[in-house]
């Protein structure tokens, strides 16, 4: 019985109905937010919106997942392969120069692949 009356309750009232979009950064900025088309539109939307934090920037092509909430969008992240993480080894004490050298070389290209650093 209690359940039928949540039921009824529920039915009359108006939650804020969640939808779910995927899209494509079209532009963005640290300033303004970013720009998105979403699937199926023919041009992007000339606001710009929020979105959650990641830990590597978000750049203009990347494919998104949007969530439409209350008249606005967020976007909730960026579609793609997980990072992958690498072990960079130590180097020795008796590294030269050139270790150092190479092995910062491998970390920056490391970053570059995650988008963790641009160029």
């Amino acid at each position: 019985m209690n359940e039928i009356l949540t039921q009824e309750e529920n039915a009359g009232s108006q939650a804020p109905v969640t939808e779910f979009y995927l899209g494509t950064v079209t532009a963005w900025s640290n300033a303004d937010g970013v720009q998105i088309q979403l699937d199926g539109q023919d041009q992007a939307m000339t606001k710009r919106f929020k979105m959650m934090q990641i830990p590597r920037p978000i750049h203009t092509g990347e494919r998104v997942i949007v969530m439409k909430q209350a008249g606005t969008y967020v976007i909730l992240g960026v579609l793609g392969m997980p990072n992958s993480w690498q072990r960079i080894p130590d180097l020795a004490t008796t590294a030269t120069t050139a270790d150092i050298i190479a092995k910062i070389n491998a970390i920056l290209a490391w970053l570059r692949t995650q988008g963790i650093l641009w160029t």
